[in-house]
Formats: structure tokens, C-alpha cells, sequence
């Protein structure tokens, strides 16, 4: 402008008349104009603008935001991200990024959950933005860093390390959040309506659980024992009292029980009896016992004998006939304490405290020195002559029942 009006001061007006000067002033205006024209020009800013990945330039009008937006043809709303900044490619011009509000629906087990993204957010910032934590085990669709671009569905599934012992195996899976049976059934672990589920089938996963699946059988199982025979004694007066013999051996018969057990991995838990049969009868065994009585030696008028030691000894008389032993304690019928050397025998004939010597009569075989002090049953009936005392058993049993010398003192 300066420069212009220093040109105008120059010319001669005078010079020109009056169409010189219409002249002059058209081109002093043309100058005008031309300056103005320049100076518009070189004030005018670029505003380039990403909307969406879009890229648009535009001549910047005004200074406001939404109308450098509107001349570029853009609306935009509330909860779109519009971000204002100088270009740094392009110094003097302004740099506008447009990214648009878009839905998103996170599903998350049985929970829905409506957010916001803006165009280019990643799934994953999408989530945390949500407030939804998320850790490597979780199964996450569309992935984390998948970006948006419309609207969305995302799904979120809760991962768990678990520890399933089953069938003789531990085995650890990375299985969804919900129950302990959808676990098993993710692992394609089958579960029978009688299995032990540990621990139960609804309750809720948690990382780290360990599962034990027990299985549970049945079975029907047969076992077979003896059943023990009886035996049954006899009388026989063709045999020597005292003695006895087997006339008929017996033999044991069979009984089979079905059982219904219940079986946990392998191991009966449980065992019922459903059945018993007899599949063989017992035989029963006999046995007789001897009942003809054995003459006594007449008594004899006396003489000696030598005992155990070789020392003689004195008899009146000599009984000769069977004798048996007995044990057990208790009190003989003549008020002494049953003890080795007191014996039982009829009264009738051996009276009590009389002195005795007992020996057999091979001299194999010795009781020794004894005094009559008891009452033998047997003795009475005349089974036997003397019923001798011991302090144990077995020395009963060594004894048994055989044919002694009883003398009499």
C-alpha cells in the first residue's frame, strides 16, 4: 500500500486532462485491488484432516474447529475423538483427526456389557477402557489387538489352569470359567451317573482346582466254602472199653454265596450277600467208643517190684487193668487239692489213702508213687481201675487210655 501511493504521488496529473486522469485513477485501482487480492492470499491456512483413516485437506475459513469440519464436509458427534494440533510437516497449518464413536458389546459368561470405542481402538484398549481385566489365559474373540472399525462383539472367555486325576492319570488343562462338570466335559473327561465327581459337579472353577473323578463299578462275584461236618460217636461193646476208632470218615460239603459289591477305581467299597446255596451236603463222620470191660488180673498175694529208680518195693497186691488220665484242678472228693500223684478209683475197691505204685506193666511206661484221694466215675462202672492225674494236658494225652499194674502197698 505504500508503495502504491508512492506511484500515485509521482504522476502528473495535470498532464493528462481529464481522460488522463480517469485513466490514471482506473489504474490505481487495478493496483489497489491486485495488493488486496495478494495480501488475502497470503494469509490463507491449510487444515489437513484424518477422518477415519481418511485423509482431506481443506482451506482454512474460520478458526473453529466444527466449521473448518462442516467446509469439509464432516459431522461429528458428542462422543466422537476430535483431536486439534499444529501439522509438523507443515508449519503454519493445523492438523485435525476425526475418529468416530463406535458400539461395542462385551459378552462376558452371563454378563453383557454395552461400551464405546472410536474408530482404530484395539479390542484390547477397548477392554481395559471397559474396566474388563483380562490375562493371557483368557480366550478373547475378535483377538486384543484386532482393530475396530464399525460396530462390535466381543467375547470374553475366563481361562483357568486345572489339575483332573481320573483313571489313574493326573492331567493338567487350560479349561473356560464355569462349572467343575462343563470342565470335564471341555477335556472330554466322560463322567458315569454313578462316578464320584470331587469337587461337586456344580460348583464354580477356580484357577489351580484339582479334580479327582473316581470311577464306580458293580460286579456280582460267587465264592465257594467248605462247611465243616459233624461227628457222631458211637457205642461198640465188640471193642475194649477206653478205646475208640473212626468207622466212617467224614467229609466236608460246599456252600456258594453270590455277593453284589461295589467297586471305587478297582477297590470293593461295599459287599452284600444276595444269595446262599448248598451245593454239596456235609458227610457226617462216625466214631465208636469201645464199652466191653476187660477182666481184672486176679489179685495177687504180694511179692516186690522195683520202681523207676531200681529201688524194690513192697505190694500186698497187684491190680492189673485199663487206666486213663484227667487234668483241670479243682478238689479231689477226699478235700485235697487235685494234684500230680493223687488218683481217682473206686473206694469199694482201693480205699482212700491207700498207697500206690503205677507202672505198665513192661515198665515202660510209669506214673510212679500215688495215693488213692478221688472218686473215678469211670473207676465205679468198672471201665477202668485208676483215673491218674496230671498237671497238663498233653501228659493226659501222652498217657491216653492203656492197661497198667496198680499195686497196692
Amino acid at each position: 500500500m505504500q508503495t502504491l501511493k508512492r506511484v500515485l504521488r509521482l504522476i502528473d496529473f495535470r498532464r493528462f486532462g481529464a481522460m488522463g486522469k480517469s485513466m490514471v485513477s482506473l489504474a490505481a485501482m487495478v493496483l489497489i485491488t491486485g495488493a488486496s487480492v495478494a495480501t488475502v492470499m497470503a494469509a490463507t491456512k491449510v487444515a489437513h484432516i484424518v477422518c477415519d483413516g481418511v485423509e482431506k485437506d481443506v482451506q482454512i475459513t474460520s478458526t473453529q474447529t466444527d466449521l473448518i469440519l462442516l467446509d469439509a464436509g464432516i459431522q461429528t458427534s458428542a462422543k466422537d475423538l476430535v483431536l486439534r494440533g499444529s501439522d509438523p510437516d507443515h508449519p503454519g497449518d493445523i492438523r485435525i483427526t476425526v475418529k468416530t464413536a463406535v458400539p461395542v458389546t462385551i459378552q462376558q459368561a452371563t454378563t453383557t456389557l454395552e461400551a464405546v470405542a472410536h474408530y482404530g481402538d484395539t479390542v484390547g484398549q477397548t477392554l481395559a477402557a471397559a474396566g474388563v481385566e483380562t490375562d493371557s489365559n483368557d480366550r478373547i474373540t475378535p483377538s486384543a489387538n484386532t482393530g475396530i472399525t464399525g460396530a462390535t462383539a466381543v467375547s470374553v472367555q475366563r481361562c483357568f489352569s486345572v489339575g483332573i486325576a481320573v483313571d489313574g492319570v493326573t492331567k493338567y488343562r487350560t479349561v473356560t470359567e464355569g462349572t467343575v462338570g462343563e470342565a470335564l466335559a471341555q477335556v472330554g473327561v466322560s463322567v458315569g451317573p454313578e462316578d464320584i465327581v470331587s469337587p461337586d459337579p456344580a460348583d464354580p472353577v477356580t484357577d489351580g482346582l484339582q479334580i479327582s473323578v473316581s470311577r464306580v463299578t458293580f460286579r456280582n462275584i460267587t465264592q465257594t466254602k467248605a462247611v465243616a461236618f459233624k461227628t457222631v460217636t458211637k457205642q461198640d461193646a465188640s471193642l475194649e472199653a477206653g478205646t475208640q476208632k473212626v468207622s466212617k470218615k467224614g467229609s466236608p460239603g460246599s456252600q456258594q454265596t453270590v455277593y453284589y459289591q461295589k467297586l471305587v477305581d478297582g477297590t470293593v467299597a461295599e459287599s452284600k450277600a444276595v444269595s446262599t446255596s448248598v451245593t454239596a451236603q456235609p458227610v457226617d463222620q462216625v466214631t465208636v467208643v469201645g464199652t466191653r470191660q476187660q477182666a481184672a488180673a486176679p489179685p495177687n498175694t504180694g511179692g516186690t517190684v522195683k520202681d523207676q529208680k531200681g529201688n524194690a518195693v513192697s505190694y500186698k497186691k497187684v491190680i492189673t487193668g485199663r487206666c486213663s488220665a484227667y487234668t483241670g484242678g479243682g478238689w479231689t472228693s477226699t478235700g485235697k487239692k487235685a494234684a500230680f500223684g493223687l488218683v481217682a478209683v473206686n473206694p469199694n475197691i482201693i480205699p482212700y489213702g491207700t498207697k500206690l505204685y503205677i507202672a505198665s506193666p513192661d515198665g515202660r511206661v510209669v506214673y510212679g508213687y500215688a495215693i488213692a484221694a478221688d472218686t473215678g466215675g469211670a473207676a465205679m462202672s468198672g471201665a477202668i481201675v485208676a483215673d491218674l492225674y496230671y498237671d497238663t494236658y498233653s501228659q493226659c494225652m501222652n498217657l491216653g487210655s492203656r492197661t497198667m499194674n496198680v499195686y497196692v502197698l
